[in-house]
């Protein structure tokens, strides 16, 4: 039963993006006015009451509490419409309403409905001819934190403008709401709407650091870069280039990989990574890096964002366990802030987590790496030869961090907490339930339902 309710809460946590901590109280997004310190914004309904306590960790009062249940998830679903917008102090969630989806941005303490978003409706969603083996496509949610203020994005991909004569567009449509937005039948500030011609069906929406970032493969990642301010956008094929790399190893095909303040950060197919006319990442190689192999594998490979900064993986010198070097560098600068040798997955040839923040942006986990970027401090609790792996799934404020040991199919996984300050890991009880949202007043879990869907439930701080 742990090991089912490891996977599950896996699976709801790589759903997540977390919203990137910050100060701020700009549009009615800070502040400290309700009991979830959230914009102060009286509730339009009932706190949510609690049925199915569950049994957390320690600092949490499960005699107080909400939960709340998706049930229009479809068999084979990957990721749960579900995330956090900490300054506005609400969870938001995407439940179906007939034909269309709403927002529900909820008190993060009490439950109590805060605003409420009208229908909105996806495009249509491609008919495969049930050939395909992927997961289904499904509306997703996230939160982001872009110029001092959170939005709830809603997005799908299908087609558009298809009927009896036409055979309508592929498009990635998008649905952006202030987080601390009041009352129902609340109207997106924008909505928008990317031409994403795709025959893979790989689709991608996340925090690109300075803009959100949306992209879709082809024969490679093409890319938009939304201004969530504004709406508006801009697109890049996957054909960029980094003329400095060029004049090193050829100038393989690029495609933008984060968005940085100077512009798009531009990631190589034959490594390497930087900001056309700006910083590059060969300027600031993190020690332990193999620099004798050919010059295209000296270079890293970008892989995400967190917050203000950049994430990559490099190859190693020499690491008897055969771990990459994992870096952060500023997003900004591209100035090297912290490394270590890793293995953050359990195959080198799968794509990492993507990272989860505590509310306040200091802390950031990536599956078994955990990061202090306000210390330049990296710890890595991936599997050695005499210590199990450790997965870890949210960070909060104070940076304790939560998540399994364990659980290579073989074994039971352990729920454990890892303090940051010690980078310690500690064994907590085996039926516990760990967060998969750690926020400054709440944690939210996702213990087992009985019954179809995925049930939340939400603890305040104690």
């Amino acid at each position: 039963m742990t090991t089912v309710r490891k996977a599950l809460a896996a699976v709801v946590a790589a759903g997540l993006l977390a919203a990137c901590g910050g100060s701020g109280d700009e549009g009615g997004t800070g502040g400290s006015g309700s009991a979830a310190g959230g914009s102060g914004k009286p509730p339009i309904g009932a706190e949510k009451p609690l049925r199915t306590p569950v049994k957390a960790p320690e600092g949490f009062d499960t005699s107080k509490g909400w939960q709340e249940t998706v049930t229009w998830l479809p068999e084979g679903a990957r990721t749960a419409p579900v995330d956090a917008a900490p300054e506005a102090g609400v969870v938001a969630f995407l439940q179906r309403d007939g034909g269309a989806y709403t927002v529900e941005a909820r008190d993060a303490v009490t439950g109590a409905l805060r605003w409420k978003g009208e229908p909105w409706e996806p495009p249509a969603a491609e008919d495969d001819g049930g050939l395909s083996m992927r997961a289904p496509q499904i509306p997703r949610l996230l939160v982001v934190h872009e110029k001092g203020r959170e939005y709830v994005v809603v997005w799908a991909h299908g087609l558009q403008g298809e009927d009896a004569l036409s055979k309508g567009e592929k498009v990635i449509s998008l649905a952006l709401y202030p987080a601390g937005s009041s009352g129902e039948k609340v109207v997106p500030a924008h909505t928008v709407t990317v031409p994403a011609d795709t025959r893979s069906g790989d689709v991608e929406v996340r925090d690109g650091g300075d803009g959100l970032l949306v992209r879709w493969k082809d024969l490679g990642w093409n890319a938009a870069a939304v201004d969530v301010s504004t709406g508006r956008f801009e697109t890049y094929r996957a054909d960029q280039e980094l003329p400095v790399y060029c004049r090193k190893v050829g100038c393989g095909s690029g495609e933008v990989g984060a968005l940085s303040p100077a512009g798009p950060v531009i990631a190589l197919s034959t490594r390497g990574f930087g900001v056309d006319g700006g910083w590059q990442a060969s300027d600031a190689v993190p020690p332990g890096v193999d620099t004798e192999e050919y010059e295209r594998y000296k270079d890293g490979r970008l892989w995400t964002t967190a917050g203000d900064h950049v994430i990559s993986s490099w190859t190693a010198e020499d690491d008897p366990l055969g771990r990459p070097v994992w870096a952060v560098h500023d997003l900004s600068t591209g100035k090297l802030e912290m490394s270590a040798p890793c293995r953050t997955v359990e195959r080198s040839a799968d794509a990492p987590p993507r990272p989860v923040l505590s509310a306040n942006g200091r802390y950031a986990v990536i599956g078994a790496l955990a990061l202090d970027l306000e210390r330049g401090r990296a710890h890595c609790f991936g599997e050695t030869d005499q210590r199990k792996g450790v997965r870890l799934l949210s960070v909060g404020d104070d940076g304790t961090a939560y998540g399994f040991a364990g659980g290579d199919g073989t074994t039971e996984s352990a729920p454990v907490a890892v303090s940051l300050s010690t980078g310690e890991p500690e064994v907590l009880p085996q039926d516990t339930e760990v967060p998969f949202l750690s926020l400054p007043k709440a944690g939210g879990f996702s213990p087992m339902a009985d019954g179809g869907g995925l049930l939340f439930v939400f603890h305040p701080r104690g």
